[in-house]
């Protein structure tokens, strides 16, 4: 269980604002997001239990392990490299899955926290786990 982390959904990211932008590089402000709450690892699904900060409602995400078709940990051409301050060190952790609805990709920063002054996450950790499951064949 990863407290204090942050999602966003791709659509997030690519319609964010010149303000939201602004904040993602101040020094006290967190990675761009919208959503901020507790990110949970569990035998068979990914949790995200928590807050839309836009919406100022509460909000929980639930997708199973086996409806993941991809785990990426870095940068790419929608969440780059100049939208976080704090890069090359804190990358964000892209995941794309298949819901309801089609196809949709989120981008987390779990734990989110400092480390020496420099923005962090455990996101390489979740990473590396995801990585053994599906390398394992349960997904």
């Amino acid at each position: 269980m990863w407290e204090k982390s942050l999602m966003a959904y791709k659509e997030d990211i690519k319609s964010r604002s010149w303000v939201d932008w602004l904040k993602a590089h101040t020094s006290f402000f967190k990675p761009l997001h919208r959503y901020e709450g507790v990110l949970e690892l569990t035998s068979n699904e990914l949790v995200f239990n928590g807050k839309d900060v836009k919406e100022n409602k509460e909000f929980q995400l639930k997708i199973q392990l086996r409806n993941i078709i991809d785990v990426y940990y870095g940068f790419d051409d929608v969440f780059k490299g100049r939208e976080e301050r704090a890069w090359p060190w804190n990358k964000p952790l892209r995941i794309k899955y298949q819901s309801e609805n089609g196809e949709k990709t989120i981008y987390l920063f779990a734990r989110f926290h400092h480390r020496k002054g420099i923005r962090a996450s455990d996101n390489k950790e979740v990473y590396r786990k995801l990585k053994e499951i599906m390398m394992r064949g349960v997904l």
